[in-house]
Formats: C-alpha cells, structure tokens, sequence
C-alpha cells in the first residue's frame, strides 16, 4: 500500500485512495506543456478539493510513499519510520 504525494510550490497535496493518479499527472502534464493552466486536485472528500495554478518555474514533485502492511510492522506497531519513495513514473 502506498500513498501520493505532490509538492507544488511550497504546498503539499496527499491524493486520498482511489483517486486515479493517471489522470491527475495528465492533467499536471498537460499543464505544464501548455505554460501553465489551472489543475483540480481530488481532495478527502466533495468539500476539500484544490484547483492549484501550475506555471513555468513552479516546481512539482510526486512521491509514491509505501505505507507498511500489518505484518512488516515492529512489535510496537511503529514500523521502522523510513518511508521508501518510489520513483518509477510513467512520465
């Protein structure tokens, strides 16, 4: 299991599960390739989605961070705190 994360400017965005990431960085592309556009960002639910502006010299970072299953958990359910990011985007 994972979860996405998109750095925009200075502002982070986590997609909410199952949000179709493909559109989303379509949609990111697009913009991009245009110079800039306006980029609706799924939110937790129908109250909270963001419309975020995309332009040239606004860096945009993804990261997939692996959320640890139950049993790859410590004995206090902790983990071992170190996320792993994954970087193998279709892009």
């Amino acid at each position: 299991m994972y979860a996405t994360e998109l750095t925009i400017g200075e502002h982070v965005f986590r997609l909410p599960d199952g949000v179709d990431e493909d559109a989303v960085l379509a949609q990111l592309t697009d913009a991009i390739r245009a110079g800039g556009g306006i980029v609706d960002l799924p939110g937790t639910s129908t109250h909270s989605a963001k419309a975020v502006l995309v332009s040239p010299g606004v860096a945009v970072f993804i990261e997939r961070i692996t959320i640890p299953d139950a049993e790859l958990l410590g004995p206090e359910g902790d983990g071992d705190g170190d996320p792993i990011s994954q970087t193998d985007w279709p892009i």
